[in-house]
């Protein structure tokens, strides 16, 4: 493992002019993640010890019969490895089993993370998306609540491998794939030499995170280096589609979402800029500004309204954000259960950024906000089983399930928790109750959680998989969700999108 950190190096580096002089960590900060000091109402905290308990069954199942594995298979009780046999779900799980106060099991995923350099030494070739928001911010998030320098030399560990990722020619777009072993970077066959606008754009909390605590600027400047160039290839195009070369140019076919392939790149250039807190003169890349205009544009060329059904719409082909209903190419009419992090995310702008935006803008942003977690509720309680299908098609305002299966998801939860945060509107409790109540019924087994494989069907087929994030994401937002709100407040943390809190400088 790394040198002890408790001697910080003296800065000795700018990144991009700038200079962060200080590490976030602060133990005041951390001693009051729990919370304490706004008492719970009685029916919240019974729900709040209900998730509680689910956490506790979840991690029973994976340390019962796949500790050490990626991931459960809780029908046949058995592991599997998708993230280089790394200990995905512990690492995962680890700073929502602290949050919850589950002293013992947070021990146990402590005495598998405690491993993890010869674990990192063994691994096989892994998603370096997913290792850094899994992993790396897993390493992050724990440390900053708990101040225990194995998780900082863990993540500096990482962190310096995942650096061998940016290391291609271009702009500094990050390889697909990543051996932490060898070192050898490797792209998806399937992808060919397309980048994905997700990928690259959503490793900024994590890597900013590690250079400020560190004081190593390599890990910023080499996340902050392919948005620059795209953000300077592109200064009017508020929207970007899924897919780039490594030179940083747009390919064709374009494809303009809030989901699969987009989805977190416009999550992080809010939340980079609520990272930096009263720090922002120091951000490497100011994004904040680029969010509202993507906002702007998002709300007309990608929101559909038809009497007051509300939901996001996907745009194919080129089209003018300054002249309105410029489509040049064709509108789908669907929307991924992953984009319902969305609403959410208009919530923490209007909630904490203000400064980025008029008070009309803020007044349309959070409409905006509500009707659309409105539809996000629907998809779960328009079906028989009370679970949300993983897409959906629309005509009108009829909604149906274009992907049937329920992965354990997270977005709509995560929104219900903001809304209720940024609005004190109790619908989204009970929104959020309703759903936790449909996986109890239906997706829990005697090893943990199972997705369903057909949300229609009320004999919910079980699909033998429970994904780290359910752990990671759906129980903690939850949790949140019935919280009070001195609880991980949304003043002193930020969410990495895989759920796990980072520092606010």
């Amino acid at each position: 493992m790394g040198e002890s950190l408790a001697n910080r190096p003296p800065f000795l580096e700018k990144a991009m002019g700038k200079a962060w002089r200080t590490p976030a960590y602060n133990a005041e900060v951390a001693a009051r993640a729990r919370g304490g000091s706004v008492k719970n109402d009685d029916l919240s905290e019974r729900r709040r010890t209900a998730v509680r308990e689910a956490m506790r069954h979840s991690w029973q199942g994976y340390k019962k019969y796949a500790y050490g594995e990626d991931e459960l298979e809780p029908i046949t009780r058995t592991g599997s490895n998708a993230f280089g046999h790394l200990g995905a779900t512990a690492i995962d799980a680890i700073d929502t089993l602290w949050l919850m106060g589950l002293e013992k099991e947070y021990l146990e995923a402590r005495e598998l993370v405690a491993d993890f350099p010869k674990r990192m030494m063994e691994a096989s070739p892994l998603s370096t998306f997913e290792c850094t928001i899994r992993v790396l911010g897993g390493f992050m998030s724990t440390y900053y609540l708990t101040g225990d320098e194995l998780y900082l030399n863990n993540a500096r560990e990482l962190g310096d491998r995942l650096l061998f990722a940016y290391s291609r020619k271009g702009v500094g777009i990050p390889s697909g794939y990543m051996s932490l072993h060898t070192l050898q970077g490797s792209h998806p066959s399937w992808l060919g030499s397309r980048f994905l606008l997700a990928e690259f754009g959503t490793t900024q909390l994590e890597f900013y995170a590690l250079s400020k605590e560190t004081g190593d600027m390599k890990y910023a400047k080499a996340s902050a280096k392919p948005l620059e160039a795209v953000h300077g290839m592109y200064p009017n195009s508020s929207l970007l589609p899924t897919h780039f070369n490594n030179l940083g140019e747009i390919i064709p076919p374009m494809r303009y979402t809030m989901g699969a392939m987009a989805d977190s790149y416009y999550e992080y250039q809010l939340k980079a800029w609520l990272q930096a807190g009263s720090h922002r003169d120091e951000m490497v890349h100011d994004t904040g500004r680029r969010w509202e205009r993507s906002m702007e544009a998002m709300s007309r060329f990608l929101v559909h309204r038809y009497k007051g059904f509300t939901a996001l719409q996907e745009v194919g082909g080129a089209f003018d954000e300054k002249v309105p209903n410029s489509h040049l190419g064709k509108i789908s009419k669907s929307m991924d259960h992953l984009s319902c992090f969305v609403p959410g995310m208009l919530g923490l702008g209007v909630y904490k950024a203000r400064d980025l935006m008029t008070s009309s803008q803020q007044v349309k942003f959070l409409k905006l906000a509500e009707d659309l977690t409105q539809t996000c509720y629907l998809f779960y309680h328009s079906t028989s089983t009370g679970l949300s299908g993983d897409a959906y098609s629309y005509h009108a305002d009829k909604i149906l399930p274009a992907g049937a299966q329920n992965l354990l998801r997270p977005e709509t939860v995560e929104s219900l928790m903001i809304l209720y945060r940024a609005t004190g509107n109790n619908k989204y409790r009970e929104w959020g109750w309703e759903i936790f109540q449909a996986f109890e019924k239906h997706c829990k087994v005697e090893a943990g959680y199972s997705g369903v494989t057909d949300v229609t069907r009320p004999s919910a087929e079980l699909d033998n998989k429970m994904q780290s994030w359910f752990l990671a994401e759906t129980l903690k937002y939850l949790y949140l969700l019935f919280s009070p709100s001195d609880v991980l407040s949304l003043d002193e943390w930020v969410f990495n999108t895989e759920a796990h809190p980072m520092m606010i400088w």
